[in-house]
């Protein structure tokens, strides 16, 4: 979309300020607003939600040497790409029509309670959510040629997404580990429950100059050595600028959605088709 460009840059140098975005209170979570400028308020009939997951393990005192497991990928990186969709949104040279909302709910590891307790308690009715995009780690080692979505085939969200790789040239593919269950696991799945088509994407693998299985090994290496251990830190051989791209494919897609368009539709055969369908669910 015109109006922002999203940099990859050097993590080791990169300083954040935050002014305005997020808002914290005593539940642990934290939320942004966009209100579109209109004394009728009519934006808030239909609210986009973009979501993340805050989360790390914290401290154990019980380990020798570093105690802290830092989360720099899992999941710092994506709260780091939510804030930056929320600049992007401001930076727009004509504002949404539409509101936007942006989560960053805790929990998830425990059983996606942050996403569970929003659906059950929204800050505007769920009849009224349009659509929930879902972000976790960032592609931290490089572009891809393509992006995977988990969950692919639920709803048309996937359409716009593919529509907007056109746009880098880039292919959208269905998640390559689906016996994994990616889809029911993640914090989409609380608001798909409640009938809100939900977008999840995952990094891609065909890492571009590297060889076919360069971008499965090096996920494997991330989870065997670094996933949900102090050592997931910051590191030297970070490439940010697949992280930049993968931004620029969410933000482009929810800029989409933030007109006066059709809403986004589960697909004939989802399992949460019905659950928009019901009276309570329809806008």
């Amino acid at each position: 979309m015109a109006g922002y460009e999203f940099e990859g840059v050097d993590p080791h140098e990169e300083q954040v300020r935050i002014s305005g975005v997020v808002k914290w209170f005593d539940a642990g979570k934290g939320y942004g607003f966009i209100v579109p400028d209109d004394p009728n308020q009519t934006g808030l009939k239909d609210v986009l939600l973009h979501v993340t997951s805050l989360r790390n393990l914290g401290r154990d005192t019980a380990l020798t040497g570093d105690q802290i497991f830092n989360g720099a990928v899992d999941n710092a990186s994506g709260v780091a790409g939510l804030l930056e969709i929320a600049k992007a949104y401001r930076a727009l040279p004509t504002p949404p029509k539409r509101s936007i909302l942006f989560l960053a709910v805790t929990a998830e590891e425990q059983g996606l309670l942050g996403s569970r307790a929003y659906a059950a308690n929204p800050l505007y009715p769920i009849a009224n959510t349009l659509a929930d995009i879902n972000m976790d780690s960032l592609n931290l080692w490089g572009p891809t040629q393509d992006i995977q979505v988990v969950g692919f085939g639920q709803n048309t969200l996937e359409d716009t997404l593919i529509e907007a790789a056109k746009v880098q040239h880039r292919v959208v593919v269905a998640d390559k580990t689906p016996e994994r269950g990616g889809f029911y696991r993640s914090d989409q799945f609380e608001f798909a429950k409640v009938g809100v088509p939900g977008l999840y994407t995952s990094s891609g693998e065909d890492f571009i100059g590297k060889s076919p299985h360069w971008g499965h090994d090096k996920r494997a290496a991330f989870i065997s050595a670094d996933y949900h251990k102090p050592s997931d830190e910051v590191k030297a051989d970070w490439d940010l600028s697949g992280a930049a791209l993968d931004l620029q494919l969410l933000f482009d897609v929810g800029a989409r959605l933030s007109g006066d368009g059709p809403w986004p539709a589960w697909k004939e055969g989802s399992e949460f088709k019905l659950a928009r369908e019901r009276p309570s669910s329809m806008h």
